[in-house]
């Protein structure tokens, strides 16, 4: 299959990263790079989903990163995953001989899976300040995202995720669920919570989103990006963080960051040689609040990945970096100020990496996960829901434009969103077979005893 027929059905399948950013798969293969890298470093605690992805689907993995690599004329590929993932790559390893592919191991740090720390680890060299890998000469793609790529090659459209249910629950899970599966379904096919009060992450602990009650996790579905759920009790050190108002972080800048540095020098960006020092940003809002200067110092927030190392492991006081640089970002657009990021990386600071990574046991120990660390969650199978509520937008760029109504039966794989003309975005395609019932934004289907998945 050549370049332009694989990444034309890479977008008929609908595919997106899978890593959490759900950049459309057929307009980021559409690159030309040296080197293709599988991320299989999956660094956040307690998930378990891109292990399982690499030990039961290597074939498809393998498939998937070889199509990439036709697609951007790549001489080689390296599959990176931790070395502790010994299943892994028992199953990658054979498939592997006799191609232009190397299995490169990782420690266990955090956080060994963010693209640009990656590109490092595996090319020796840094993305400039707000670049893109292939700037570096690389292509990035996480090994779930290469699985869907390899089932696209085939005709078979992006209609279920595998996730990890873990924490609180009664028994920690990974799971295959449909698209639009309730959050509450994939709970309760795990045992549902063991303690009284929980509250649900979303994603991983360092960088996933905190839903605060039932109600909310109600409302919320499996998306393809959708790569764990956390329950943990109610107040959790995680939960306290994640819920200070601005004013409460600002009085809190204001009268305890110590400009220590800390939160600049274990900054993964900082540590590529990146311009960056997040001190700084602290001590411009802990003077302005959101009224800052966002011309001044305080604009280096706009190179901040968000990994949270800053705030939740770094920092002696327990302030907020992570957050306030995230405030500082939504100023920046809102106020449409351009960062002008320097180019020139520091080599000096790279010199400091080996000895400030971050062991994830350590990081667990910090932010209070020791009681799950233990935790392995074994695949429990793939969930049959009744009903699942599809997102027709669970990727970056525009929604897809809807191309069912209510009362029409759909097949499963049918495509049920189209992405708009002249607009970047993905394909959305149904996850069971039965009836639609609402289009609102999702598409509901309801589905029936012919048309249900086994």
């Amino acid at each position: 299959m050549d370049r332009s027929a694989i990444l034309a059905a890479i977008r008929a399948a609908g595919v997106v990263g899978q890593g959490g950013a759900g950049f459309p798969a057929h307009v980021k293969y559409d690159a030309r790079a040296s080197v293709v890298i599988a991320n299989g470093c999956e660094c956040e605690p307690l998930l378990f989903t891109d292990q399982t992805i690499m030990a039961a689907q290597a074939v498809d993995v393998v498939r998937g990163l070889c199509a990439v690599m036709d697609c951007a004329g790549a001489e080689r590929g390296v599959v990176a995953i931790k070395a502790k993932y010994a299943e892994a790559a028992r199953a990658l390893a054979p498939l592997l001989a006799g191609r232009s592919v190397s299995l490169l191991t990782l420690d266990n740090f955090y956080p060994a899976g963010d693209e640009q720390v990656l590109v490092r680890e595996a090319l020796g060299r840094s993305v400039p300040p707000m670049q893109l890998p292939r700037v570096a000469g690389a292509v990035v793609a996480n090994v779930g995202t290469l699985a869907s790529v390899s089932r696209a090659l085939t005709g078979t459209p992006v209609t279920d995720k595998l996730l990890t249910v873990s924490g609180e629950v009664a028994r920690p899970s990974v799971l295959r669920a449909p698209l639009g599966t309730a959050l509450t379904d994939c709970l309760a096919a795990c045992g549902g919570p063991t303690v009284p009060d929980p509250v649900y992450l979303v994603g991983g602990p360092m960088m996933g989103r905190f839903l605060d009650s039932a109600a909310a996790l109600a409302t919320a579905v499996v998306t393809k990006t959708c790569g764990g759920l956390l329950v943990l009790p109610r107040g959790h050190f995680l939960h306290q963080a994640a819920t200070l108002s601005p004013e409460i972080m600002q009085r809190r800048a204001a009268t305890a960051c110590i400009q220590c540095r800390y939160c600049t020098d274990l900054c993964p960006r900082h540590l590529l040689g990146h311009d960056f020092r997040p001190h700084e940003v602290m001590r411009a809002f802990a003077a302005g609040g959101l009224e800052l200067d966002l011309g001044g110092p305080a604009a280096q927030a706009a190179m901040c990945c968000e990994c949270g190392v800053c705030e939740l492991y770094a920092c002696p006081m327990r302030l907020s970096p992570r957050r306030i640089n995230a405030l500082v970002k939504a100023r920046l657009r809102e106020n449409a100020v351009r960062f002008e990021a320097p180019k020139e990386l520091r080599e000096e600071q790279v010199r400091l990496r080996p000895w400030r990574k971050i062991p994830v046991p350590r990081l667990g120990l910090k932010i209070g996960l020791e009681a799950y660390l233990g935790l392995h969650p074994a695949y429990a199978g793939e969930l049959s829901p009744d009903r699942v509520r599809i997102p027709l937008s669970q990727h970056v760029g525009a929604p897809a434009v809807p191309l069912v109504v209510a009362g029409e039966r759909v097949a499963t794989g049918q495509c049920v969103g189209e992405i708009p003309d002249s607009a970047l975005g993905a394909r959305v395609h149904a996850s069971i077979a039965g009836v639609v019932r609402a289009v609102d934004g999702f598409v509901t289907i309801e589905g029936d005893a012919r048309g249900r998945p086994s």
